[in-house]
C-alpha cells in the first residue's frame, strides 16, 4: 500500500506495519508495570529513607507514563490490524495516535532524566529498600534504550526522497537533471555503497560499477508505490499459492507421464493457456527420444560440472564435505606458502594455499595439469583456472561464480551492452558485467599465453570453458570471444543468469553452448525483462490480497517452521479478485495519461524510451538447456520410488521468462546441490559413468 504519510513526509512504512511492534512494546510495558507495581507494593514502607519521596514522584510519574503508552499502543495495535494491505481509510486513526504516541516520549525522556539525576547522583539513599533502588536503576536504563530504538527505528524508515515538496515535482525533477545524476540514482549508489561496506574502494571501476548499479534499481523500483513489508506479504502469499497449485497439480502430472503422442495430438486446444500447455507436455514427452551429440550426454555434463565446482575453492569444498573436508584439505595445504615457492602458477590464493588445495581434491587433477590459477578477486575480475583433462582430451578454462560483494556488484550490473568485437554483429548484446569480467580473463590468458602454452603442451586438445552462475555467464561469454580462434570450443554453463545474452546471441551459441539448470533456480529465470513482469504480478497479488497483512507475515512464519499451506490467505475470493484487478489494470495501462505540459510530455517520453532500452530488451539463456527437476512421484511417495530422483529434459528458453516463487528458488542455485542431482542422474544411467577422449 501507499507509504505511511507523517510530519508532511513519507516513510518507508505502512499504516499496517505497526502490529508486531506495538504488541512487542506493550508486552515489554506490561511487564515492566508489573515489575513496579510489585516493588512499590513491597518496599513503600521502607522508602521514609532520605531522598525516599524522590522514589515515590518517580515511581508515581512513571505509572501514569507506562499506563498511557500502554493505552496508546493498545489503539495502535487495534487500528493497525484493520482490514486488508489496500484499504488505507480503515486505518486513517493510525497517523494520529502516531502523534500521540510520539508526544508521549516528551514526559518518559523528561522523566527519565529526572530520575537519572536523583538516582546516579546520590540522591536517593534507601539501604532499607535497596531492591526499589536496583529497580528504579533498570527502569532508566530501559527506558533510555526505548528511546534509544526509536531513534533508531526513524532511521530505518526514513526515506531520503520522501519530502511533501516531492510528491508531485519528483517526477519532473529526473528529467530536469536526467537519469544517470539524478536523487534517485545517487540515492541508490549511496544505498549500494553502504550495503557493499565500500569494500570495493574508490578507484574508477568501482565507482562505474556503482553508477551502472544504481541506474538500473532506480530505473528497476521507480514505480513500485510499496513498503518493504508489502513485498514480503506478496512474495509470501506468491509461494503459498504456488505450492498449492503444485499440489494439485501434482497427480494430474503424474497422469500427464503416461499420456502417449496420440493422445496428446487429439487434444483440443480452445486458448492461449492450452497452447502454452501443450508445448511444455510435447516438449517434455519427446525429450526422451532427443538424440544429441557426445558432449551432451548427462556423463560428460556431469563431469565438467566437478571443474566448475573446483573453482569455488574451500568454502564450498566444507560445505560439501562437512564430516571429512578438513582432513582432505590438508593432503594440499602448505603451512607457511607464502615463504616458500609453489609447483604451480597461482594468484591470490592465501598463505596455506586452501584454496588450491580445495581444487585439487574436486578436480582430482595433478601439479603439472595445473597452467593457471587466480583466485584474484575484484570488480569485473572472477577467479578462474586453466587445467588439462586426459579423460576428455581437453584444456578447461573453469570460472567461479559468485562467492563475495564483489562479484554481486558485476552480477547487478545487468543493462544489456554490445559486445567491442567488430566480427560479431551488432544486435549481438549482454550483460555488461559480465563482458566485463571476460574481457579481463580474455586479457588475462592472451597476456599470460596461457592457452597457447596449454595448446603446444597438448597440440591435439580441444578447448573447454565453464563456470557456475557468475562463471556460467562469464564462461558463455568468453566462448563467444574466443571461437575465432578455437571454432571448436565447447561451453558449459551451470545455472547461468536468464538475462544474459540476447536471443540471436543465444540461437548463436547452441552450436557450441549446453546451459544445465536445476528445478526452479530463480537465476535461470532472472532478467531485467522478468523482473519486470514479476513486479507486476507481486503489484496485483498485493492489490487483490484480502487478508490483513499480519496474518499474511504470520501464515508465513507458521508455514516455515511448522508446514502446511494456511488456506485462509489463499482463498478463492482472492483469485477472484485477482481475475477482477487483472482486467481493471490492463485497462489502465491502455488509457494514456493526460500531459498539460509539452515539456513534461517530451521529458516523460524520452525517459519512457531509455526506461524500455534497459528493462524490455529480451534477454535468454544461452545454447541448449538441458533441465533437470525432480521427478513428481518423488516429492509425494519417494518410499515407493526407484532410480534416480532427478530427471531431465531439453528445454526451450521461453519456458523460463518468469520468476517461480518457491520453497527451492535459492537452494537449486547452489553449485554443490546442481553436482549431486547431475550425479544422481549419471549414475542412475545404464551405462557406466565414463568419459572417453576423442568421442
Amino acid at each position: 500500500m501507499p507509504a505511511l504519510v507523517a510530519f508532511s513526509r513519507k516513510w518507508q512504512v505502512a499504516t499496517d506495519d505497526f502490529v508486531f511492534p506495538g504488541l512487542i512494546e506493550l508486552f515489554i510495558r506490561v511487564c515492566w508495570l508489573i515489575a513496579a507495581c510489585i516493588i512499590y507494593w513491597q518496599h513503600d514502607a521502607n522508602l521514609a529513607c532520605p531522598g525516599g519521596h524522590y522514589m515515590r514522584v518517580y515511581l508515581y510519574g512513571n505509572f501514569v507514563v507506562l499506563l498511557c503508552l500502554i493505552f496508546t499502543d493498545v489503539g495502535l495495535i487495534q487500528n493497525s490490524m484493520s482490514s486488508y494491505i489496500m484499504d488505507q481509510q480503515a486505518r486513517k486513526y493510525v497517523t494520529p495516535i502516531l502523534y500521540i504516541r510520539l508526544l508521549l516520549e516528551l514526559p518518559e525522556i523528561g522523566w527519565n532524566v529526572l530520575g537519572t539525576v536523583w538516582v546516579f547522583e546520590h540522591t536517593v539513599s534507601c539501604p532499607d529498600a535497596p531492591d526499589a533502588v536496583i529497580y528504579m536503576k533498570f527502569l532508566i536504563w530501559f527506558n533510555w534504550g526505548v528511546c534509544l530504538s526509536i531513534l533508531v527505528a526513524i532511521a530505518l524508515v526514513f526515506d531520503p526522497l520522501g519530502s511533501a515538496s516531492r510528491f508531485d515535482e519528483h517526477r519532473y525533477e529526473r528529467f530536469e537533471v536526467g537519469l544517470r545524476s539524478s536523487r534517485t540514482t545517487r540515492m541508490w549508489e549511496k544505498r549500494c555503497k553502504v550495503l557493499m561496506c565500500s569494500c570495493m574502494g574508490n578507484d574508477e571501476m568501482s565507482r562505474d560499477a556503482f553508477k551502472e548499479m544504481g541506474k538500473i534499481i532506480s530505473l528497476l523500483f521507480e514505480d513500485l508505490d510499496f513498503v518493504p513489508s508489502d513485498i514480503a506479504a506478496g512474495l509470501i502469499v506468491l509461494n503459498l499459492k504456488s505450492q498449492a497449485e503444485a499440489e494439485r497439480r501434482t497427480p494430474h502430472e503424474l497422469q500427464v507421464d503416461c499420456v502417449s503422442n496420440e493422445n496428446l495430438s487429439s487434444h483440443v486446444i480452445t486458448n492461449e493457456d492450452d497452447f502454452r500447455q501443450h508445448l511444455k507436455v510435447e516438449a517434455r514427452l519427446s525429450s526422451l527420444s532427443i538424440q544429441t551429440d557426445p558432449w551432451n550426454t548427462p556423463q560428460r555434463i556431469c563431469h565438467f560440472m566437478k571443474f566448475a565446482l573446483g573453482s569455488y575453492g574451500w568454502p564450498w569444498y566444507l560445505v560439501a564435505h562437512m564430516k571429512t573436508g578438513l582432513c582432505h584439505l590438508w593432503e594440499n595445504i602448505l603451512c607457511c606458502g607464502c615463504c616458500v615457492s609453489h609447483p604451480c602458477s597461482v594468484e591470490g590464493d592465501n598463505c596455506c594455499y586452501c584454496n588450491f588445495s580445495a581444487l585439487k581434491q574436486t578436480v582430482q587433477v595433478e601439479n603439472k595439469d595445473l597452467f593457471y590459477i587466480s583466485f584474484r578477486n575484484n570488480v569485473y575480475q572472477t577467479p578462474f583456472f586453466v587445467a588439462i583433462d586426459h579423460s576428455t582430451c581437453s584444456i578447461v578454462v573453469s570460472i567461479r561464480g559468485t562467492m563475495s560483494l564483489r562479484d554481486a556488484i558485476t552480477d547487478l550490473t545487468v543493462e544489456a551492452k554490445p559486445f567491442d568485437d567488430p566480427d560479431l554483429p551488432t544486435n549481438f548484446k549482454a550483460h555488461y558485467g559480465m563482458i566485463r569480467s571476460a574481457k579481463h580473463v580474455l586479457d588475462k590468458l592472451e597476456t599470460l599465453q596461457v592457452l597457447q602454452k596449454a595448446k603446444n603442451a597438448h597440440p591435439t586438445y580441444g578447448l573447454v570453458v565453464t563456470g557456475h552462475s557468475l562463471g556460467a555467464g562469464t564462461a558463455t561469454i568468453l566462448s563467444i570471444m574466443l571461437r575465432k580462434e578455437f571454432p571448436f570450443l565447447r561451453c558449459y554453463a551451470y545455472s547461468p543468469p536468464a538475462g544474459l545474452v540476447t536471443f540471436e546471441a543465444a540461437v548463436y551459441c547452441e552450436e557450441f553452448t549446453t546451459s544445465v539448470i536445476l528445478g526452479d533456480d530463480i537465476v535461470g529465470r532472472l532478467s531485467v525483462p522478468a523482473f519486470e513482469k514479476f513486479k507486476t504480478k507481486l503489484q496485483t497479488t498485493i492489490k487483490s490480497c484480502r487478508t490483513p497483512k499480519y496474518r499474511i507475515l504470520m501464515g508465513g512464519c507458521w508455514h516455515f517452521l511448522v508446514g502446511g499451506i494456511p488456506r485462509n490467505i489463499i482463498s478463492d475470493e482472492d483469485s477472484r479478485e485477482n481475475s477482477a484487478h487483472r482486467s481493471e489494470t490492463q485497462l489502465l495501462q491502455g488509457t494514456p495519461e493526460t500531459n498539460y505540459h509539452t515539456y513534461v510530455s517530451l521529458a516523460e517520453e524520452s525517459h519512457r524510451l531509455h526506461r524500455e532500452a534497459v528493462t524490455k530488451c529480451p534477454m535468454f539463456m544461452p545454447g541448449k538447456i538441458f533441465h533437470v527437476t525432480e521427478r513428481p512421484i518423488f516429492q509425494s511417495r519417494p518410499d515407493l520410488v526407484e532410480g534416480a530422483r532427478y530427471e531431465y529434459r531439453w528445454a526451450d528458453r521461453e519456458e523460463f521468462s518468469e520468476i517461480l516463487v518457491t520453497p527451492n528458488m535459492w537452494t537449486h542455485h547452489y553449485p554443490d546441490t546442481v553436482w549431486r542431482a547431475l550425479l544422481d542422474i549419471t549414475n542412475s544411467e545404464p551405462e557406466p559413468f565414463a568419459v572417453l577422449c576423442n568421442s
